[in-house]
């Protein structure tokens, strides 16, 4: 056993040996997510609908999904820096209940009739603003929490647990109590917020990055240091291009799915959750089969192919009219993001330096997530001036060549050279050898 330069704890088993067991802290962090992850998919369906219940335009639509993703683009490296100044496991837990008190508050307007759409582009920035802390907070904690090379077992859990939750469950569930009653869904997810937090209370680890880091850079410093790290890691570079143009793309298509799949499709609302268990049970097989196909073919197809796995299916539902066709299509857009997930944030995980680790993973938002709010504004706009069917095609196409492009730097060799430890300790050396890197 041998520390990694990146703090990350490698061993090597020898054939025949169990894995470690992920240990009992582990159980109260999957429990803390799995119920916020809960509350996200109920809400995460409801508001769309009550947004569509109050207008038929695309572009209004549209404008509460893109107040959904701005606040990645707003906060997402000063929230990286601050969470690796500070208790992570406190941080998930203050976020969480500022968020059931927003939930709650919600619930209550729509129950009062007082529901507007400039009020649910509000509440939705809301709840990204904090979650561009309690996400890297809770994810940059995780190698903490479990075992030495069992991350990708954890993530896969993780993984499974939030597409059950937020996809599987969370839309149907979502769906039919909005139909029940409007306020219904976002009470609920007041109180997944209210239990997540419990839960991760309990998530108690010796090592505090805030105690390491405090006093010893400025913000805007710790800042800069997280994006130039990124930056100079050739590997890491390469992975946020396909990240930034499956978010985008993929936003610009469900700003206006909803409009899409009631319209086009047919889709009742009371049954539109379905489209995505269809994309949650994809989710599900995905991370279940991503190390066993990353064993089989090797890290670096099994990467570019989750993207294309990602990709073909708005091919084709740009030019369907059939909402069970749809269904198969989004469960092969889950399968693409489930191997993707999985084996992409074990490798950050693994690679990047447990006292940058907030900063870069929340630079790796910035790209991904801050693109959520560019993308939804998109495909507003693209629907509005061509038709629903238009942004979809064009999120495909970007999507394939997206993979195409990142395809010769996501190599298996490459891969294996970045996991391999190194003498320094993560600090960046020189330019010019990170880009060897």
């Amino acid at each position: 056993m041998q520390p990694a330069a990146t703090g990350v704890v490698v061993i090597r088993r020898s054939a025949g040996t169990r894995p470690a067991p992920l240990g009992g802290l582990f159980r109260w962090y999957f429990a803390g997510t799995g119920a916020s992850g809960a509350g996200d998919g109920i809400r995460l369906t409801a508001l769309p609908l009550l947004a569509a219940s109050l207008t038929r335009s695309p572009l209004a639509v549209a404008a509460v999904a893109a107040a959904q993703g701005l606040p990645w683009l707003l906060f997402s490296l000063p929230a990286g820096a601050l969470v690796d100044r500070w208790d992570r496991r406190r941080v998930f837990v203050i976020v969480n209940i500022a968020r059931a008190v927003l939930a709650a508050g919600l619930a209550t307007a729509v129950g009062l009739g007082d529901a507007s759409v400039a009020l649910l582009a509000g509440a939705a920035f809301g709840f990204t603003a904090g979650e561009t802390f309690a996400d890297p907070a809770a994810r940059a904690l995780l190698p903490a929490v479990v075992p030495g090379g069992r991350l990708e077992a954890a993530n896969g859990l993780l993984f499974a647990a939030q597409t059950g939750s937020e996809q599987f469950a969370g839309p149907p569930l979502g769906s039919a109590l909005f139909a029940f009653r409007h306020a219904v869904p976002f009470a609920l997810d007041a109180a997944s917020f209210v239990a997540g937090a419990v839960c991760f209370h309990r998530v108690r680890v010796t090592r505090q990055p805030g105690d390491e880091m405090a006093g010893q850079a400025s913000l805007r410093q710790q800042m800069t240091e997280g994006v130039r790290w990124l930056a100079g890691h050739r590997l890491l570079r390469a992975l946020a291009l396909p990240l930034l143009v499956m978010n985008l793309a993929s936003e610009a298509v469900f700003a206006i799915f909803v409009l899409f799949a009631v319209g086009d499709l047919h889709v009742r609302k009371s049954v539109y959750g379905l489209l995505f268990v269809a994309y949650a049970l994809g989710g599900l097989a995905g991370a279940a089969i991503a190390a066993r196909l990353r064993d089989q073919i090797g890290d670096g197809p099994a990467i570019v192919g989750s993207v294309v796995f990602f990709g073909f299916p708005f091919v084709i539902m740009a030019v369907i009219s059939d909402g069970y066709l749809a269904g198969a299509l989004m469960l092969l857009l889950g399968l693409g993001e489930g191997v993707w997930g999985v084996l992409t944030m074990s490798l950050r995980q693994a690679i990047i330096p447990e006292r940058l680790r907030g900063r870069v993973l929340n630079v790796f938002r910035l790209v991904g997530w801050g693109s959520l709010s560019v993308g939804a504004v998109i495909g507003g706009v693209t629907a509005q001036a061509f038709g629903l069917r238009a942004p979809i095609a064009t999120a495909g196409v970007l999507i394939l060549l997206s993979a195409a492009v990142a395809a010769p730097a996501v190599k298996t060799s490459a891969i294996r050279q970045a996991r391999t430890p190194q003498p320094s300790q993560g600090a960046p050396r020189s330019h010019r050898t990170r880009n060897r890197r």
